[in-house]
């Protein structure tokens, strides 16, 4: 049972925010953070919630509901990504 929850985990958003959080306090290496951005992003496009409620023809407050979701997930990767970039810039 942990292995298929372990599985799931990295499938969810919300498990790559809190490891790219992580890194970020806990000053881990950048294109770690870059890398989890990046993928935190994707997971906002690729939502699965909202392609299958788009492709069933779910109601539109469903649907809205699903893409106000993917869309701020997908700007916590973007912020995550430009943070990251921004300090190895620095340094």
């Amino acid at each position: 049972m942990r292995a298929v929850i372990a599985g799931l985990t990295k499938w969810c958003a919300y498990s790559h925010i809190f490891k790219a959080l992580t890194v970020l306090v806990n000053g881990g290496q950048i294109s770690e953070q870059t890398r989890a951005g990046r993928n935190i992003a994707l997971l906002g496009i690729f939502c699965p919630f909202f392609w299958i409620a788009l492709f069933t023809g779910a109601e539109a407050s469903s649907l809205a509901f699903h893409a106000t979701h993917s869309g701020i997930v997908f700007l916590i990767g973007v912020a995550i990504m430009v943070a990251s970039l921004k300090k190895q810039q620095q340094k």
